[in-house]
């Protein structure tokens, strides 16, 4: 007994439908159903399917083009054609009329349904009706299939091609879908209400019925005051790009013809995100050599600059100053390698592209480097509350993951004209190493912001590379700390150094160090009698503050980290 298109009309799912047109071809019988989100779907029918579409598949065809595709359509024998509006398509209503005179020369019937009816209901309602509960599972992977295979045909380098991935599996399942990166960064959702991942501690794996190669965990969470199911699937993409697929059940249970969908979404979210990882590999090492250029000065001529400013999109003219950002461990004692510097960075990087707006971003390995372009008469004060929001905004998001490290910066003065990104990248070079040593030296704040104008007098010291010549702004009472004996000498630095940021007040300087009030008399006697320091004369004093900073500054030029 066939099932055709007119007794699909019977049934309460398309008690609403409307017919456009084709009504001689009613009864035309029902072999199959799919969804048309892309126009290469055509080389995958047979003939006899029932389409689904919202026309967004041909949002951007011309009314030729898309006359082409549904000739197409029709020379398979499409049963029928089953249309709902509601998003925007360039000349939709047209587009309608096409398909409806088309409908009339070929008796396929075009009908309109309202659009909350789900397409996902649809197809389970054919389903049924059409085959068995094993050949229905076995006929809708290879509809799914098919549909994301033509969806990713049609994709071009320009397309967010995730996001159209995502969009087709929402459909398939009613339920909300987003991607995440490794670090729970939304890179994108249907559902702009989830854009924020956590994993809980109760979250509990899933067994979906069927053979995978994925883990699915569903955790318990709270949306607009209702507890719902959220399903996480971990995506192993490349050595470097991990992230996590992420359906919230909103609308409708998950259920085994979902988890088919949901599988062959990820083939595709795979090798859409494979595709996009070698396309921006490329194009980040050709913008960051673009870059690295440019800040460093390797232009040499009008034709060279021209042709970098235009493949970074940025004025030739224009404002610009550069930041360069690290990150600190809050304690001494903490201890970065390089992979757990070139980790954390990745993390900076991630924060920075959020809250920084036309820019051009740089990774350095251990640091980013940002060129930012700003308005040649915005004030200093002005700009120094903007970076001070954006850095805290920074530091809120790289404390969630990485509690023991804070964010530092060396910030460049403006400079016109792109030409002239040299003077402020080395300004913001210098900066950035002060910062370093305030931190080292200093307690003041989680993070470390530091504009070049700021720096004073270190100005000077920081146009100085030569250890020798700083070596000169120690006084030589301090470096006769320095060069004692080392089983001594790290205690009694860091007695005086304490001692001198407490505005040589002993009893202070003793609950710092926790040590007894004797014990840092003690100290400080010695160091007198070593040093010969004189801590009644302010500028003496004043100029082994200066030697502490100047020495730390000589330790970060010998380990040349900048």
């Amino acid at each position: 007994m066939i099932f055709s298109i007119r007794q699909l009309l019977t049934t309460e799912t398309l008690k609403m439908a409307k017919i456009l047109g084709g009504k001689e071809g009613l009864n035309n019988e029902i072999k199959g159903v799919t969804i048309i989100e892309a126009p290469d779907i055509v080389r995958f029918i047979n003939g006899g399917e029932v389409l689904l579409t919202g026309l967004y598949a041909f949002k951007s065809s011309s009314l030729e083009t898309f006359k082409g595709y549904m000739d197409a359509l029709a020379s398979k024998s499409v049963a029928a054609l089953i249309i709902k509006r509601g998003r925007n398509v360039e000349f939709s209503e047209r587009k309608i009329e096409m398909l409806v005179n088309l409908a009339e020369e070929h008796n396929m019937p075009v009908l309109e349904i309202p659009f909350e009816i789900s397409f996902k209901d649809i197809m389970s309602l054919i389903m049924e009706n059409l085959f068995n509960e094993e050949v229905t599972k076995l006929k809708y992977f290879k509809t799914t299939h098919e549909n994301f295979a033509a969806l990713s045909l049609s994709l071009n380098t320009s397309e967010n091609g995730i996001e159209r991935i995502i969009d087709v599996l929402s459909k398939l399942i009613d339920n909300p879908v987003s991607v995440f990166n490794y670090n729970k960064v939304c890179l994108s959702t249907t559902n702009e209400d989830i854009n924020n991942l956590k994993i809980n501690d109760t979250a509990e794996q899933v067994e979906i019925g069927f053979y995978s190669t994925y883990n699915y965990l569903r955790q318990r969470i709270i949306i607009d005051g209702n507890e719902r199911n959220q399903y996480l699937i971990y995506l192993n993409i490349t050595a470097d790009m991990k992230g996590y697929l992420v359906i919230t059940e909103i609308n409708d249970a998950i259920d085994t013809m979902d988890y088919i969908a949901i599988e062959n979404a990820i083939t595709e979210i795979l090798h859409e995100c494979s595709r996009q990882y070698a396309i921006s590999e490329v194009e980040k090492k050709f913008q960051n050599d673009i870059i690295y250029n440019l800040l460093n000065g390797k232009i040499h001529s009008k034709d060279q600059l021209l042709k970098s400013t235009n493949l970074l999109d940025m004025k030739l003219d224009g404002n610009y100053r550069v930041l360069v950002f690290g990150l600190q461990p809050a304690r001494a004692d903490v201890y970065l390698d390089f992979d757990s510097k070139t980790q954390h960075t990745n993390f900076l990087n991630d924060a920075i592209n959020m809250y920084f707006e036309n820019a051009r971003i740089q990774n350095d390995i251990d640091r980013i480097i940002v060129i930012q372009e700003v308005e040649a008469n915005q004030k200093e004060e002005d700009y120094r509350k903007e970076i001070k929001i954006i850095a805290e905004k920074v530091q809120q998001y790289i404390k969630q993951h990485l509690k023991e490290l804070r964010v530092k910066a060396g910030i460049g003065k403006v400079v016109s004209g792109i030409i002239n990104l040299p003077k402020s990248f080395k300004e913001a070079k210098d900066a950035f190493h002060f910062a370093d040593v305030a931190i080292e030296i200093s307690n003041v704040g989680i993070s470390r912001i530091i504009l070049f104008s700021d720096l004073g007098i270190f100005k000077l010291l920081c146009q100085i590379e030569d250890t020798n010549t700083l070596l000169e702004y120690i006084p030589q009472s301090l470096q006769k700390l320095y060069n004692y004996k080392k089983t001594q000498r790290d205690d009694l630095l860091l007695t005086l150094k304490t001692y001198l940021e407490r505005n040589q007040n002993l009893k202070k300087t003793a609950k710092d160090l926790y040590i007894h009030y004797k014990t840092a008399a003690y100290r400080i006697d010695k160091i007198i009698t070593i040093t010969g320091i004189d801590f009644e004369n302010p500028s003496e004093v004043l100029a082994v503050r200066i030697g502490f900073i100047v020495h730390k500054m000589m330790e970060n030029l010998n380990s040349d980290i900048i």
